[in-house]
């Protein structure tokens, strides 16, 4: 393969990436704890929402570290997602190239 080639390739796969990048910035996941605390985060793991189910203020009224944990298990399982949902996408768009770039990202 000639360096020219080379260098459209690349080319090629950079921008396939920055659309996969915009696209993940509408995607969405949904974290969860126990089904009492939902956290939805975009294709790259921003936080976007935060849900809680009304028995977790009664649940969890004396318990504050306990609702903590809920939220930060949520958050980690939305922003695992997230994760996921990027390499799984570079992937599907970029083959193993996809691989190396969602690492990147």
């Amino acid at each position: 393969m000639n360096l020219q080639k080379l260098l459209k390739e690349a080319q090629k796969a950079q921008k396939k990436a920055a659309e996969i990048q915009e696209r993940l910035e509408t995607m969405t996941v949904v974290g969860t704890a126990q089904g009492l605390v939902e956290v939805e985060a975009n294709g790259h793991g921003r936080i976007l929402a935060v849900r809680l189910k009304p028995e977790v203020l009664k649940n969890f009224q004396e318990d504050l570290e306990g609702l903590e944990d809920l939220l930060l298990v949520a958050i980690q399982d939305a922003q695992r997602k997230a994760h996921e949902l990027s390499e799984k996408e570079m992937a599907r768009e970029l083959g193993g190239v996809g691989q190396m770039l969602g690492k990147l990202f």
